[in-house]
């Protein structure tokens, strides 16, 4: 799995979370917080991985993905959680 973990596309990320950010927009600010860290962490454990790691790699893929000129779904999903949730 951490292969696939550290080889996988910005792009299948982007969209994947653009997704799951869709349908928390629907539940209060705090309930959207807490629900998407336990949900995380109730994952990272699943599949016994560094909740640390992870973020470090989803801010690896945001970082390349904006410096690359690739970003374009990064840039949306910010703008995304800047109006809508």
């Amino acid at each position: 799995m951490r292969d696939q973990l550290f080889s996988m596309s910005s792009n299948q990320a982007q969209v994947a979370a653009f997704k799951l950010l869709d349908r928390l927009q629907r539940l209060p600010k705090e309930e959207q917080l807490v629900s998407l860290s336990m949900a995380f962490l109730l994952v990272c454990k699943r599949y016994q991985q560094s909740p640390r790691e992870m973020l470090e790699l989803s801010e690896r893929l945001i970082t390349d993905s904006l410096s690359k000129g690739k970003g374009d779904h990064v840039r949306a999903l910010m703008e995304y959680l800047k109006h809508e949730l």
